[in-house]
């Protein structure tokens, strides 16, 4: 899939630019919304932005639905994209929830389930696990 066309330019928190393709942009329901030049992103630095970016690059390019080999590859990515220390996968969860991109929340969200279900059997752990300091 190519993804030329109109660029729009994104800006962190910190002030970085980010100049994407608008198919690119478009996975978030918030910058759908939004007519301006450069959209400023109040709450994401520089460091998640340019991961959010990159999620949705990778799925502006979303396989064939019947190519297995295909799909098996962008699941693969999908679990190493997530495969991050925990402050920021929680960034990641409160970006993708500002910017309203459903599968990266899903992602993200799923993969702090999955960790609590399968390591975290006593509520001070739960405490522990979500306490950032």
């Amino acid at each position: 899939m190519s993804l030329s066309g109109k660029k729009i330019t994104l800006q962190s928190s910190d002030g970085e630019l980010f100049e994407v393709n608008e198919a690119v942009a478009l996975q978030s329901q918030t910058i759908l919304m939004e007519a301006d030049n450069i959209i400023t992103l109040p709450y994401v630095t520089s460091e998640i932005l340019a991961k959010v970016i990159d999620y949705c690059k990778k799925h502006a390019e979303t396989p064939k639905a019947d190519d297995r080999a295909a799909a098996d590859e962008f699941k693969s990515w999908d679990r190493d994209f997530v495969n991050v220390p925990k402050r920021t996968l929680f960034d990641l969860i409160l970006a993708a929830n500002d910017l309203k991109i459903k599968g990266l929340l899903d992602l993200a969200s799923d993969k702090v389930a999955n960790h609590i279900i399968h390591n975290l059997t006593e509520v001070e752990q739960i405490r522990e696990y979500f306490c950032t300091d």
